[in-house]
């Protein structure tokens, strides 16, 4: 039995030591190199170049090493037999909804302009705006969306969401489908992009979605970059019908030097830290999961490759 990590260098070295030490019986390889084909029956990874998958006979399963599993799923030799599987991390999904939070919390109290002001030594208080009237909604209702909307159901937001089927979570008005999207478009001061990627799901947020939106809403994404069709974004923030966005996935990381968002005053980028998995826990979930592969057992976590999640 043997595991191969096929991740980043920062988040392959601590993966794989907590790999070999819970289970010292497993043969662990961090990289392609020293790997021995014959050998590997699963695969930790965040994507899959064409030709990784094919390279190992005897695979048994993939194993995302976060909640999204879009850049493995897109593998064009990706066998449609093979188990894909996700980590679900109830800490990641609290510090994602904290990330949106506070970034909802800086634009409501205007904290962005105070900086500003502060820059230019100047004293000037403005009018806060209540929670009571801010209205957010919530786009994807699985576990990390869930949780935002319950955070801002806390602390008194008026929440909505919009989801394939109706969640009914206690305070969320539920919307679905075309029409249902764009009744939650039109009564919200805050959107918040928490979709899985998927054909369905990829652009969704263009000029004509985003113009749905009331004249000052802001949006906040931490889905994917390629949700956001960004012209159109920066166009319509230029043109004032958006107050602004924060943006903590792209669809290019690191965004081209020449990429408005850079510069933007009305964007907050930041480089896809909403909040990381625990290690310890991607390292469990895929020794759980080889074992029960090996076992013939069901797995846990398993993606819905039709579905895309």
């Amino acid at each position: 039995m043997a595991i191969l990590v096929h991740l980043p260098s920062f988040m392959a070295v601590p993966i794989t030591a907590l790999l070999r030490e819970a289970a010292p019986d497993v043969t662990v390889w961090n990289g392609r190199e020293a790997a021995v084909a014959e050998q590997v029956e699963a695969i930790i990874a965040w994507g899959l170049k064409p030709g990784v998958v094919p390279a190992y006979p005897n695979l048994r399963l993939v194993c995302a090493a976060t909640a999204g599993v879009d850049k493995l799923l897109a593998a064009p030799d990706l066998p449609a037999h093979l188990p894909v599987t996700r980590i679900v991390d109830p800490g990641q999904q609290a510090g994602i909804a904290r990330f949106v939070l506070a970034m909802a919390l800086r634009h409501t109290r205007a904290l962005g302009l105070y900086a500003e002001q502060q820059r230019r030594g100047e004293w000037k208080r403005h009018a806060g705006r209540d929670a009571a009237q801010c209205r957010v909604g919530v786009l994807g209702l699985g576990e990390i969306g869930s949780e935002v909307a319950r955070m801002f159901v806390a602390i008194g937001y008026p929440v909505s969401g919009w989801s394939r089927a109706a969640k009914h979570l206690p305070g969320v008005t539920d919307f679905t489908g075309d029409d249902g999207l764009d009744a939650m478009l039109a009564q919200s001061d805050i959107l918040v992009c928490t979709l899985p990627l998927t054909p369905r799901t990829e652009g969704l947020l263009d000029r004509r979605t985003l113009s749905r939106l009331p004249r000052g809403a802001y949006l906040i994404n931490v889905g994917r970059g390629e949700h956001v069709v960004e012209p159109d974004l920066v166009a319509l923030i230029d043109e004032g019908h958006l107050a602004g966005a924060a943006l903590d996935v792209f669809a290019k990381e690191p965004p081209a030097a020449d990429d408005p968002v850079w510069n933007h005053p009305r964007i907050e980028a930041t480089p896809h830290i909403a909040a990381d998995p625990s290690y310890p826990l991607v390292a469990r979930q895929c020794l759980d999961n080889l074992r029960r592969a090996r076992a013939g057992r069901a797995l846990l976590n398993l993606v819905d490759r039709q579905a895309g999640y």
